[in-house]
């Protein structure tokens, strides 16, 4: 008895090496040829399946090569038929797929699949902190920095933007501008792409007398791209805003509303262009319209650490008196998300 005691205490190591050695199970994709790949599925699109090993980054095959997919994670499966399931790919054979849809089995020809991502989290955040900082002295003696902050919070169907940004500029100790600027948006997908929201912004800006100007309003939109590279999405609405210049009076009355947002990652997500801008028509007073704009590129540096360049634009077409209709910074500078 103390014999097999010890010689059990012998293989004990060799037991949990053995084990820690061995693969955990990783979905599969088995091809035509008899080859078979493991590791994460991510995706089904465009006629590609696109699959993570744990030994390399992501990359796709042909759907028309695939024999079959084994998968645990649910996706949500959009057939060729326009039909869309939340299912889990189980196993197949001879050009068809075993999918599992609400416990039940499923056979589905390979090629009825016409897209299949996995559901998005129900809470998910994303929030970002730039800074940008120039001094010059000499002949010269300027100083430049744009603090531009923002937060994107998803619960379920409903989001949440967020974005904070302070301009300042300095020449030869005298401020050139001073601009506040605060906007918020929320979005309800009620249907699919389609979403209700609302949004409120607040600006200031003293160099260009401009005391407050606050405006809300209703918003209807979609999303015309939403996957993991392209992002862009449009809305349309109407609202009130209230504005004041130095030594006026207060104005305010209805305003149509534009929005539109687009990102496009490239090199897995390391490099990114990005374009927002929105417009403000006041159907009040002068009409002035204000359109302003944030284009530019960002690129990763080290984990979450990136730089950024941007070019900030706006336009008024009824500025204060003795300001200018337009105004542009150009901005370079570091970022970090968390």
């Amino acid at each position: 008895m103390k014999m097999r005691y010890l010689r059990a205490l012998s293989l004990a190591p060799m037991l949990a090496v053995a084990a820690l050695s061995t693969p955990l199970l990783a979905d599969q994709l088995k091809m035509k040829n008899g080859d078979v790949i493991t590791g994460e599925v991510k995706k089904i699109e465009d006629g590609k399946v696109f699959i993570e090993p744990a030994y390399g980054s992501e990359f796709s095959v042909d759907q028309a090569e695939v024999a079959s997919i084994e998968a645990d994670q649910t996706f949500e499966i959009e057939l060729e038929s326009g039909e869309e399931i939340d299912a889990t790919f189980a196993s197949g054979d001879d050009g068809t797929q075993t999918v599992v849809v609400d416990g039940a089995p499923r056979t589905v020809p390979m090629a009825e699949f016409a897209a299949a991502v996995e559901p998005e989290a129900w809470y998910d955040r994303v929030s970002h902190v730039d800074v940008n900082i120039t001094e010059n002295s000499g002949n010269t003696d300027s100083r430049n920095w744009l603090v531009f902050a923002d937060t994107a919070l998803k619960l379920g169907d409903h989001r949440h933007l967020g974005e904070l940004t302070f301009t300042r500029e300095k020449i030869d100790g005298v401020y050139t501008k001073k601009q506040d600027l605060f906007n918020y948006s929320y979005n309800w997908l009620f249907k699919g792409p389609w979403y209700l929201g609302g949004m409120f912004s607040y600006e200031r800006d003293p160099i260009k007398d401009l005391d407050h100007r606050y405006t809300t309003g209703v918003t209807l939109g979609r999303d015309i791209f939403d996957d993991s590279n392209t992002f862009l999405t449009m809305s349309v609405g109407a609202g009130w805003s209230e504005e004041q210049f130095v030594g006026q009076p207060k104005d305010s009355g209805a305003t149509a509303l534009w929005n539109l947002r687009y990102t496009q990652d490239f090199v897995d997500g390391k490099f990114a262009f990005f374009h927002n801008h929105n417009i403000n028509y006041h159907l009040y007073a002068d009409n002035n319209m204000i359109f302003k704009s944030n284009t530019g590129v960002q690129f990763d540096l080290l984990a979450d650490v990136y730089a950024k360049i941007s070019f900030r634009y706006d336009y008024e077409s009824e500025p204060a008196e003795g300001a200018q209709s337009d105004d542009t910074t150009l901005a370079i500078g570091i970022g970090a998300e968390f």
